[in-house]
């Protein structure tokens, strides 16, 4: 990350007044942790200028504490800082947040995937892949937010929270992230993973992107580090382009998408529940799950995981047990009433 304030630091006049604590330890702010296995633990300024504009033109996801008369969302104190600051912010950097989405209806995954991906404050470049070429512009909207809002004072202030938790990571992730790249066959070197630490965004959200030379894991909120989250996005990301090659030879996938979708699973497609019923297994196997949470991951509509994961014992590569997973699913769905004899 761009150590602008060490520069500033660096070469502030000697009579100029001491800095406020925050600000003093902003130098810390930008500096990555990496755990044993080398997976490096991050803040981002990019991340973070993002999910500020995304708060303040209106993203408010998040635990609903009361409902009535008036829903209440909770937040972590991070998030509702910043949403002070933002919401209350330039009128003018808001209109353009706006502009730019009404423009660009794309997935939020998308708008991560670029920002991720750009250079750093000020963004003063976008970036290169041809696949994300449709959000081009991102980068002047997020330099906009960054000076107007003044971005990098807010990060100053909380940077003890972002701290901290990135800390509760650095040696709960390694073994369990080890048996996933395990369990997929994931040549050692291929992509680095990152894991990033994101305040603002919804109570156990984990989003993944994969960028031209990293695996980039967003986790938001948690109680405690979110293992399973971030391994199932974790392995999301590494079997999307295998299953996007094969769910559309899924003849029954429809049916157990609406089965799965009544017991509560929230994809709206069935390359994204294939995705989602692989990735839970993935990451309930390389956590060593118990029976109660298999049994959950069942309930919550991703049928036959279990069975799922016993076919990684044979050592074949991913995308030979794809479609033999859609068959596990399909025999474990409701209306079959359990395992084919």
């Amino acid at each position: 990350m761009i150590l602008v304030s060490l520069i500033l630091a660096a070469t502030a006049p000697a009579a100029a007044p001491a800095p406020a604590p925050a600000a003093a330890a902003q130098g810390d702010w930008f500096a990555s942790l990496y755990t044993g296995e080398g997976i490096e633990l991050r803040a981002d300024e990019r991340v973070f200028a993002l999910f500020s504009l995304l708060n303040a033109v209106g993203y408010d996801a998040g635990p609903i504490t009361r409902k009535d008369p008036v829903p209440k969302v909770l937040y972590h104190p991070v998030r509702q800082q910043v949403r002070s600051r933002v919401i209350g912010g330039g009128e003018d950097v808001r209109k353009a947040a706006d502009a730019f989405l009404d423009a660009h209806p794309v997935a939020l995954r998308r708008y991560l995937a670029y920002a991720v991906s750009a250079s750093p404050p000020p963004f003063s470049s976008g970036p290169k892949a041809k696949d994300l070429q449709d959000l081009k512009g991102l980068e002047a909207v997020l330099a906009k937010a960054w000076s107007g809002w003044k971005l990098d004072e807010l990060m100053g202030t909380v940077q003890g929270e972002y701290r901290k938790v990135l800390k509760s990571y650095l040696t709960a992730i390694d073994a369990p992230m080890l048996k996933a790249r395990d369990i997929m066959k994931v040549k050692e070197g291929s992509h680095e993973s990152v894991l990033v630490v994101n305040l603002l965004d919804a109570q156990n959200e984990v989003r993944g992107v994969q960028t031209e030379d990293e695996v980039v894991l967003v986790v938001g909120p948690a109680d405690k580090p979110n293992v399973e989250g971030l391994l199932k996005e974790y392995a999301r990301v590494m079997v999307d382009p295998v299953v996007a090659k094969k769910a559309s030879g899924w003849a029954n996938g429809a049916q157990v998408l609406r089965e799965a979708q009544v017991a509560g699973a929230t994809e709206q497609t069935v390359q994204d529940y294939a995705s989602a019923l692989l990735a839970t297994a993935v990451a309930l196997r390389a956590t060593d799950a118990n029976d109660a949470a298999w049994d959950a991951a069942a309930a919550r509509g991703y049928f036959g995981a279990k069975d799922i994961a016993a076919m990684f014992d044979g050592g074949k590569p991913l995308d030979t047990w794809v479609a033999d997973a859609f068959a596990k699913a399909e025999a474990k769905r409701p209306s079959t009433g359990g395992p084919k004899k």
